[in-house]
C-alpha cells in the first residue's frame, strides 16, 4: 500500500468539507447559546461592573495565552481528536452555570467569570485546530470560498438560534435567569452535535512542534517579513475592532435601556448582518483579492465608530438596530478578509506553532483591550458628561484608532494577484460586471452541461472585461469541449486582449480546439495574426490549412490569393470542410476571380449531388442571390421536380423563361437535363453585356461537360442564367 502524506486527496477534502460545514452549523447554534451574549446578560443580571464586562468581551482572546504550552503539550496528537475533546469539555464546563440560582452578588459574578474563562480556555485549543483544518480542507483557489461559506453557515444557524432566544426570553412565564440558563443547556446539546461532526472529518495531521521554534522566535521571524507583518497587523487590528464592537451590547443594555429580549433582537440583526457580509464578499475575495475591500471597509468602520462615540442613549431602538447592522457588516468584512490573508500565510510545517503564536499575541492584545475598554467606560462614568461624546465614547474611540491603523496598513500593503481599489469598485458599481461575476460563480459551481453552455455563451458575449480572465483560464484546460465553443464566440464578440492566447492555441498542433482558434482569428486584422495564419497555410492537415486560408481572407489579405487558388484547384477535392473553407477564402480575397469557373465541373459532379449542393449554395449565398438556392434545393430534395417548379415561378417575370416553362418542366421530368443546359447556354451567349463575377460563372456553364449533368447542377445552371439575365449581365 502506498504511504499517504498528511495532505488530503480531492475526495477526502470533499468529505472533510461536508462534515466541517455541518460542524460549523451546529457550532453556530451552540456558541450563540453558550457565548458572550448570554454571559453578558447573566453578568449584568448579577450587577457586573464595566471592567468585568470588558473582560467578558475579550475573554475568548485573552485565554489564547495558554497556547504557549499547546504545541509541547499535544505534540504528536491528532489535530482532529484534540479539537473533538476540547469541544466536549467546553460543553461540560458550562454545567457550572446551574449553580447560579443558589448564589447572588459577587460570588455569582465570580462563578460566571471563572466558568466563562475556563470555557474560553478550552475553546481556544479548538480554534487553533480549526485554523489548520481550514487550510487542510481547502486549496489556494478555494480558500476564500471555504472561509466565507463557513462564516455563512455559522452565522445562519446563529441567526436562527438568536431568533429562538428572542422568542424564548420574551415569554412572560419565564424568569430572566431561567430563560438564559435553559438556553445554556440547549447550547450544550448543540455543542455535542458539533463535536461529533468534527470527529468524522478525514485527518492525518498531528500537532507538530519544531524544537527551538518557540513563540517569540516565530513572532520575530514573522515581524521581519514585510508581507507577513502587514497581514498580521491587519488580522490583529480586525480582531481588536471585533472586541470593541462587542461592547455595544453592554452599552445598549445598561445605558440605552434595552431589555433582554431587545438585546437578543439586536444580536439577531447583527448576525443577519454577518451573513450578508459573508455572502456579499464571497464571490469577489478569491478573484479580486482582499486589499481592494479592506481599505474602503476600514474607512467606513472609522466613520461608524465615530458615530458610536457621539450617539446619545435616548435614540430609538430602530436607530441602534440599523447602526448595529452596519457596524457588524463592516467588522465582519474586515475579519473575513484578514482571516483569508492569514490562512494563506500559515506555513506547511509548524502550522500549530504559527497559529498558536497568532492566538497568544491576540490574547495579550485582547487582555489589554478588554480591561482598557471597560476601564475607559468606568472612567467616563465617574468623570461625568464629557463634551461631544457619550459615556462609552472613549471605549469606541479605540475602534476608530484601529480602523485608522488598518487603513494605513492596507494602503501600503501589496497583495499578489489583487486588483486596484479603483478598478475593483468600478467593477462592483457596474451592473454588467456584477452579472458577469454571477455567471462566473455559477459556471464554476455548475454541473449541468446545458446550463454550462448557456453560461459560457452569456460570459462570451458580455462586455465586461472580467470575462477575459475567466476565458483565459478556460484556454488553459487541455481537454475541454467548452473551450472550442467560447473560441468560436470570439469571432463575433471581439476581445483583442485574447489574441495572443488564440495564436498560441492555433499554433499548438495537438490542441483539440486548434481549428476553433484559427477560425476566431479571422476577426482580428493584425500583423501578428496575419503572420501566424500565413505559416499555417502549409499545415499538412487540410482542414487546418483551409481554415487558416479562410481566416486570412477575412482579415483582408490578398497577397496569398494565387497560392490559395492553386491549393483549391490542385488539392484533392472531396473534403467538404476544407473545400468550403477555400471557397470562403477566395470569395473574400477576390469575389470576381477566376476561381468561380470551378462553380460547375466534372470533378465536382462526380462527388455527388450532396457535395454539389453544398458548394453551389455557399457560392450563391456569398453573392447574396435571391431567392436562396438552398430553399430551392430543400424543396427539390423533398419532392423531385418541386425545386424546379419554384424556380420557374420566380422566373416567369421574364418572357423568355415563361415561354420555355413547359419545355423546362418536361425535360427535367424526363431526365433530359442537357436540353435545359443547351437552352441556358444559348440565352447566355446572346447576352451582349457580361461583367464582373458573371464572366467566370458563364465560362463555367459554357465549358461544363454535359455528360455529367444531374438535377442539382441543372437547377443551378438555370438559376444562374436567370440571375445574370435579370441583372443585365451582372451578378
Amino acid at each position: 500500500m502506498i504511504k499517504k502524506t498528511k495532505y488530503l486527496s480531492q475526495k477526502e477534502r470533499e468529505t472533510a468539507r461536508k462534515y466541517y460545514f455541518r460542524f460549523a452549523s451546529f457550532n453556530g447554534i451552540g456558541f450563540s447559546f453558550l457565548g458572550n451574549t448570554t454571559v453578558y446578560l447573566l453578568a449584568i443580571l448579577y450587577g457586573a461592573t464595566n471592567t468585568q464586562l470588558g473582560y467578558i468581551s475579550a475573554a475568548a482572546y485573552i485565554t489564547g495565552g495558554l497556547l504557549i504550552l499547546y504545541p509541547r503539550l499535544f505534540r504528536g496528537k491528532s489535530n482532529k481528536m484534540v479539537g473533538y475533546i476540547a469541544w466536549q469539555l467546553r460543553g461540560i464546563i458550562c454545567l457550572a452555570y446551574l449553580a447560579l440560582p443558589f448564589l447572588s452578588g459577587p460570588p455569582a459574578i465570580y462563578l460566571i467569570l471563572t466558568t466563562y474563562t475556563m470555557f474560553c480556555m478550552v475553546r481556544t485549543i479548538g480554534v487553533a485546530v480549526q485554523q489548520t483544518i481550514q487550510k487542510m480542507v481547502s486549496t489556494s483557489r478555494t480558500r476564500g470560498e471555504v472561509i466565507m461559506t463557513l462564516s455563512s453557515r455559522f452565522n445562519t444557524m446563529a441567526l436562527l438560534s438568536r431568533f429562538f432566544s428572542f422568542v424564548w426570553t420574551s415569554l412572560t412565564f419565564l424568569s430572566e435567569l431561567t430563560g438564559i440558563l435553559s438556553l445554556q443547556m440547549l447550547g450544550i446539546v448543540m455543542n455535542i452535535m458539533a463535536s461529533l461532526n468534527l470527529k468524522k472529518i478525514p485527518n492525518r495531521e498531528v500537532v507538530d512542534y519544531i524544537p527551538g521554534e518557540h513563540m517569540g522566535k516565530i513572532f520575530v521571524k514573522a515581524m521581519k517579513q514585510k508581507k507577513d507583518r502587514s497581514i498580521l497587523i491587519l488580522r490583529w487590528s480586525a480582531i481588536s475592532i471585533e472586541i470593541i464592537a462587542a461592547m455595544t451590547i453592554p452599552f445598549l443594555r445598561q445605558y440605552a435601556g434595552f431589555s433582554t429580549s431587545q438585546i437578543f433582537m439586536y444580536t439577531l440583526i447583527i448576525t443577519t448582518s454577518s451573513i450578508f457580509a459573508a455572502l456579499l464578499i464571497r464571490p469577489f475575495a478569491d478573484r479580486l483579492g482582499s486589499r481592494p475591500f479592506i481599505l474602503p471597509a476600514a474607512i467606513t468602520a472609522g466613520i461608524i465608530f465615530s458615530t458610536w462615540m457621539g450617539i446619545q442613549p435616548d435614540r430609538s431602538p430602530e436607530f441602534f438596530y440599523i447602526l448595529g447592522f452596519l457596524t457588524v457588516f463592516i467588522q465582519n468584512i474586515l475579519s473575513l478578509l484578514s482571516a483569508r490573508l492569514f490562512v494563506q500565510t500559515i506555513p506547511d510545517e509548524g502550522t500549530i506553532s504559527f497559529t498558536s503564536m497568532d492566538i497568544v499575541v491576540t490574547s495579550f492584545l485582547a487582555l489589554l483591550l478588554g480591561f482598557l475598554a471597560g476601564g475607559l467606560a468606568d472612567l467616563s462614568s465617574t468623570a461625568g458628561n464629557l463634551p461631544y461624546i457619550n459615556i462609552y465614547g472613549l471605549t469606541f474611540s479605540l475602534g476608530l484608532l484601529f480602523s485608522i491603523l488598518i487603513a494605513i496598513t492596507a494602503a501600503r500593503f501589496s497583495e499578489e494577484g489583487s486588483t486596484t481599489v479603483r478598478k475593483t469598485w468600478a467593477m462592483i458599481f457596474s451592473l454588467e460586471h456584477m452579472r458577469t461575476f454571477r455567471d462566473i460563480t455559477r459556471l464554476n459551481n455548475g454541473n449541468s452541461n446545458l446550463k454550462r453552455k448557456t453560461l459560457i455563451l452569456s460570459l462570451a458575449y458580455t462586455g465586461s472585461s472580467l470575462a477575459n480572465d475567466e476565458i483565459r483560464q478556460m484556454f488553459l484546460n487541455p481537454l475541454s469541449s467548452e473551450k472550442s465553443d467560447i473560441m468560436k464566440t470570439l469571432f463575433d464578440k471581439k476581445r483583442p486582449e485574447l489574441v495572443p492566447e488564440l495564436i498560441r492555441e492555433a499554433q499548438n498542433v495537438y490542441s483539440l480546439s486548434r481549428n476553433a482558434a484559427i477560425f476566431a482569428l479571422g476577426s482580428y486584422p493584425m500583423d501578428a495574426v496575419e503572420k501566424a495564419l500565413i505559416e499555417l497555410l502549409d499545415d499538412p492537415d487540410p482542414i487546418t490549412a483551409s481554415t487558416a486560408a479562410k481566416s486570412l481572407g477575412r482579415i483582408g489579405n490578398t497577397e496569398k490569393t494565387d497560392l490559395i487558388f492553386q491549393k483549391f484547384i490542385q488539392g484533392k477535392r472531396g473534403n467538404i470542410h476544407s473545400d468550403l473553407n477555400y471557397i470562403i477564402a477566395l470569395h473574400n480575397m477576390d469575389p470576381q476571380g477566376p476561381w468561380l469557373e470551378e462553380t460547375f465541373s466534372r470533378e465536382q459532379a462526380e462527388l455527388g449531388e450532396s457535395y454539389e449542393q453544398s458548394v453551389i449554395t455557399l457560392i450563391c449565398r456569398q453573392q447574396n442571390l435571391s431567392p436562396p438556392i438552398a430553399w430551392i434545393y430543400q424543396m427539390n430534395n423533398q419532392e423531385s421536380g418541386e425545386g424546379l417548379h419554384i424556380l420557374l415561378d420566380e422566373t416567369r417575370e421574364m418572357d423568355i423563361f415563361f415561354q420555355a416553362r413547359d419545355h423546362m418542366d418536361s425535360s427535367f421530368s424526363k431526365g433530359k437535363y442537357s436540353e435545359i443546359w443547351t437552352w441556358c447556354r444559348k440565352q447566355l451567349s446572346e447576352e451582349r453585356r457580361v461583367e464582373g463575377a458573371a464572366i467566370p460563372v458563364v465560362r463555367s456553364i459554357q465549358s461544363f461537360d454535359l455528360n455529367f449533368t444531374d438535377p442539382t447542377n441543372t437547377i443551378a445552371a438555370l438559376y444562374y442564367t436567370y440571375q445574370i439575365l435579370r441583372k443585365g449581365g451582372e451578378l
